[in-house]
């Protein structure tokens, strides 16, 4: 369980990320003549305001294909699923396998909760937020739905003071030191091309989460990204997750990305926990959730 608990941080942390152009502007056809490093870095400022236009343009964002290979050792899994989110804090994401449904993963205002049918023992867990601000969850699970939203680029970056940069010869690294949902320092640090781009090329190439102490915990390699036509919105296509401590792999393709779809806003059913038959739930504060023979059928629409 362990393992899959730290795959699906891996996502929650890293679905979509990727802003391109910067900051040089949006979405250029063409490569530069000369593609050479600038001699002066751009402050936190212009970083931060570079960042939080592509947030101002996402309302919502719906993958309707969405390719998971996941890698732990030698053995290797496929998935196909979808993934809906919406500010501020609506998000979905199920995948199954021979069509069979193998992962069900959301939150909305009130909680965040997750499913996976080869867990052991397979709970839908779930944790209202106001107890994951308090720290008193009974797991270890590095998932923190606040953080899908800001690398989806639907949430706007924080205020400047919260940042550092960290200038290298041909990157930039935007630092920020925060907490893990059990209360433990943090480091999360974007990593951005210091050389302009163009086209489906990155300019935001990883994001790394690290421990206290500079140890990685998880990380995001984007190799490809996508413009939406409408908004100019730029959203990762192509994402690599690695976990080294847990020797896990998983890549993701993003394709048929729609940006602020209108029917999102109607879909309020698709955002509350699934009712999954003869499924136990756990929260993570109270433990396994009362019912007759500990099973309890909650929530309303599982995801299609």
């Amino acid at each position: 369980m362990r393992r899959i608990r730290y795959e699906l941080g891996l996502i929650g942390l890293t679905l979509p990320a990727g802003c391109n152009s910067f900051p040089f502007g949006r979405g250029n056809s063409q490569p530069p003549a000369a593609a050479r490093v600038p001699a002066e870095a751009p402050s936190k400022e212009s970083i931060l305001a570079y960042l939080n236009d592509n947030a101002n343009r996402v309302q919502s964002v719906r993958c309707k294909e969405l390719d998971i290979a996941a890698k732990q050792g030698l053995q290797t899994v496929g998935l196909r699923g979808q993934v809906v989110c919406q500010k501020p804090r609506n998000f979905r994401m199920g995948a199954n396998a021979l069509g069979a449904q193998e992962v069900d993963v959301g939150s909305n205002d009130q909680e965040f909760w997750f499913w996976i049918k080869r867990n052991d023992p397979p709970y839908l867990f779930h944790c209202s937020y106001d107890d994951l601000a308090r720290g008193n969850i009974r797991a270890q699970f590095p998932f923190q739905p606040e953080w899908i939203m800001e690398a989806m680029g639907i949430a706007p970056c924080g205020p400047a003071e919260n940042y550092e940069v960290k200038v290298n010869p041909t990157t930039l690294e935007l630092v920020e030191n925060t907490r893990s949902p059990q209360g433990q320092p943090v480091r999360k640090i974007t990593v951005i091309n210091r050389v302009p781009v163009h086209g489906s090329t990155p300019q935001v190439t990883a994001h790394i989460l690290q421990d206290a102490r500079g140890q990685e915990i998880c990380a995001a390699y984007i190799s490809e990204v996508q413009i939406d036509k409408t908004t100019g919105a730029i959203l990762p296509r192509k994402v690599r997750l690695v976990c080294p401590a847990e020797k896990s792999e998983m890549k993701l393709q993003l394709d048929d990305v729609i940006v602020n779809d209108p029917t999102i806003a109607q879909a309020t059913q698709l955002f509350r926990r699934p009712n999954l038959t003869n499924v136990e739930a756990f929260d993570l504060a109270r433990g396994r959730d009362a019912g007759p023979n500990g099973v309890r059928h909650i929530g309303q629409q599982r995801m299609q």
